[in-house]
């Protein structure tokens, strides 16, 4: 298999993954913020349940990881903080701007994350312990 055709089955399955998590992330940003709470506790609460569900996923489904538990959630705790960094200075620098819609910063946001997380959990968190068959298992065909 050549390794776009790899690569792609790890994206697929990010992004059905991931569609799950933004769902349950983004209800729970959603809802805090209807009840008036600040977009930002809002994204870090959203962004705190996420990360949970986004550890399990990527490590049984996404990747199919075979590595340990201890130094893989460690690795993971590491690229959440970088990629939700990322995601907060986006966050923050377009709330900045005058009459800037919330809920488009937060997409925008979001998707900063998302692109960096996937680098992050392909290529740090996950890369040393793929499991052998990783993206090449026959229920992705």
């Amino acid at each position: 298999m050549s390794k776009w055709r790899a690569e792609s089955i790890y994206l697929k399955r990010y992004a059905g993954s991931g569609a799950f998590n933004t769902l349950i992330g983004f209800s729970i940003i959603f809802a805090l913020m209807w009840a008036g709470v600040s977009p930002f506790v809002a994204n870090i609460a959203g962004y705190a349940v996420g990360f949970v569900f986004g550890f399990i996923l990527s490590k049984k489904i996404v990747f199919r990881s075979n590595g340990g538990f201890v130094m893989e959630s460690v690795r993971y705790l590491v690229a959440f903080f970088v990629a939700f960094f990322l995601n907060f200075v986006v966050l923050h620098a377009l709330m900045k701007w005058p009459n800037f819609p919330v809920v488009l910063a937060q997409l925008v946001a979001a998707g900063c994350y998302t692109v960096s997380m996937y680098c992050l959990t392909r290529f740090f968190v996950f890369s040393s312990s793929l499991s052998p068959k990783g993206a090449n298992d026959k229920a992705d065909h």
